[in-house]
């Protein structure tokens, strides 16, 4: 008998993310993807190995002896490959390593470094010559050097001085979950280079990897040493609002067929600052020169991205989320602040907990009505986790999901109580869709890291029977007298769950958004100065989403 293969996955990754005994909890942020031997190589801080996967959907890690080679211990890896050789550095002034066999984790060779520096990226231009980008500071610029990969990188010339931030004319570079906080200088880091038809595209990262609205700007060259004009349509990747927020300090890679991804930091933050996760969203290079990344419903299931020839105008199936908002109860609360309808609130930052970790607590949820279920993803959190490091712990979630059509006679849905992989954004594609009202996770083993068993987000996709709303609404606009802001106001729709606030510099390219659950205002921070900004409104439920039709203009006011 045939196993079903999934068309889909779902952000965030569902990779085995290491505890971090300080921070109690997981972490794994600053993704590299390097293509080497026709698989991708995805690098993360403190990993203590890496990933291969041959299709950026089912992930294998590699684990590297820590001992031998503590850099896999750092912070921000920067991959690079010239010929048959990838190079490896960290930050925290990591060493240059090299593997002509890098599926081998033994094979690394540390060949020293011209200098110290903070999250580098390598980049070989056509040249033959590497270039490092790199910078981690609230008061420094990000800086390149020019490295001679045929004399061990050697440092040939630099480091000089590449861009610096300036949050009184870039809004997004303000600290804060909504651009808020003027106080906080940002950090500038995280620096990725690339190359597109002669052009030299270095994106980073600000105002600070903690907040919802950590995201990439991008400045373009025509020399990979400069000079750096800023993009004005920056942020380039951005999503501050939805399940999954944050999307900064990260990667953008071609895939074997040519096609440009980006991949992520995504901001967790509660049990520590560096509670964070990876995402993949499709990006692209329009026809004006600008780079631009697709994150709108970037937490929802898209296509596996080696199957998906068009994935930025066609990321995913039209399956809408039924979960939002609805009754949940369970065995056995925490406290207030982790009650039960957490679990539904499209928030990764906020969660449900059990008041311990024991099998048989369980979470149930009403979707209020029957629907076709095709997919269902379990979005485990970090509560009272103890102080555990390494991947010597055999960390697993086990755990069944039942259904049922009236409440009273319940069929098994999803079995995992004899997994033994860790998963902790386990998501699951339907083989055949499924009618139901009402589900249960039960837990069924011990929860990792002896924490209670807690879940973030239950989330259900599918289809509803209904129609999607008549009409996308009509919005008033009003760009703040500080210009790095704008309002958005719209009437609400009776058939509209919520709305999705489109934007950008380019009225043919509107792919910066700002997702509104249950309001009719948006205010957003995160704008240039000096730049017309051209909007729409669209609306969604359960049963599909209504594209705006209407764009309206906001001119710059300088």
């Amino acid at each position: 008998m045939a196993v079903y293969k999934p068309r889909t996955i779902c952000n965030p990754l569902n990779i085995s993310y290491q505890y971090q005994a300080e921070y109690r909890s997981r972490e794994s942020a600053d993704p590299a993807v390097a293509v080497y031997g026709g698989e991708y190589y995805l690098f993360a801080s403190h990993g203590s190995g890496y990933w291969v996967s041959p299709d950026l959907a089912n992930w294998e890690f590699i684990r590297v002896d820590v001992e031998k080679h503590p850099e896999f211990k750092r912070f921000a890896p920067g991959p690079c490959v010239v010929g048959s050789t990838m190079y490896l550095t960290h930050s925290e002034g990591g060493s240059i390593l090299k593997s002509d066999n890098p599926r081998d984790p033994d094979s690394w060779v540390d060949i020293g470094k011209p200098y110290d520096w903070g999250d580098p990226a390598l980049f070989l231009d056509d040249d033959g010559y590497v270039y490092a980008y790199e910078g981690l500071s609230d008061k420094e610029p990000i800086h390149v050097s020019k490295l001679d990969p045929r004399d061990n990188m050697r440092l040939v010339e630099g480091p000089v001085d590449c861009c610096r931030s300036d949050m009184a004319h870039r809004g997004f570079e303000r600290s804060g979950d909504h651009n808020e906080n003027e106080q906080r200088r940002p950090y500038f880091e995280g620096a990725w280079m690339n190359k597109h038809e002669g052009r030299y595209y270095l994106t980073y990262a600000a105002p600070g990897t903690e907040f919802s609205t950590y995201a990439d700007g991008c400045f373009v060259a025509d020399s990979p040493m400069g000079p750096f004009t800023y993009c004005d349509n920056s942020p380039v990747v951005f999503k501050a609002t939805g399940f999954m927020r944050g999307s900064g300090h990260g990667c953008l890679f071609q895939d074997l067929q040519g096609r440009w991804w980006k991949m992520d930091t995504v901001s967790v933050s509660v049990n520590h600052p560096f509670e964070r996760r990876l995402a993949l969203f499709p990006a692209k290079f329009g026809e004006d020169g600008r780079l631009y990344t697709n994150t709108m419903r970037g937490d929802y299931p898209m296509y596996i991205p080696a199957d998906n020839d068009r994935p930025f105008d066609r990321p995913g199936p039209d399956w809408q989320l039924l979960s939002w908002g609805k009754d949940v109860w369970a065995s056995s609360s925490l406290d207030c602040a982790h009650r039960a309808p957490y679990a539904a609130d499209e928030n990764m930052k906020t969660w449900w907990s059990a008041a311990t970790g024991d099998a048989g607590e369980w979470l149930e949820m009403d979707l209020g009505q029957t629907y076709t279920v095709c997919a269902l993803q379990v979005n485990f959190a970090d509560q009272d986790a103890d102080a555990v490091e390494g991947r010597d712990n055999d960390f697993c979630y086990r755990y069944r999901i039942d259904i049922s059509v009236d409440g009273e006679q319940w069929k098994e849905l999803v079995d995992r109580t004899g997994n033994r992989k860790d998963m902790p954004h386990d998501y699951v594609e339907m083989e055949k869709p499924v009618t139901a009202r009402y589900l249960r996770l039960t837990n069924a083993g011990p929860v990792p890291a002896g924490g209670k068993f807690a879940v973030c987000g239950l989330r259900v996709f599918g289809k509803g029977d209904g129609k999607p709303p008549a009409l996308a609404p009509a919005a008033r606009t009003i760009r703040l007298a500080d210009e790095r802001s704008m309002v958005v106001e719209w009437e609400a729709q009776p058939d509209a769950q919520g709305y999705i606030v489109r934007f950008g510099v380019n009225p043919g390219q509107l792919h910066t958004h700002y997702q509104v659950i249950g309001e009719t205002r948006a205010e957003i921070g995160c704008l240039n100065t000096g730049v017309t900004y051209y909007i729409t409104v669209d609306a969604y439920n359960e049963n599909g989403l209504t594209a705006g039709t209407i764009v309206w203009t906001i001119p710059a006011k300088t």
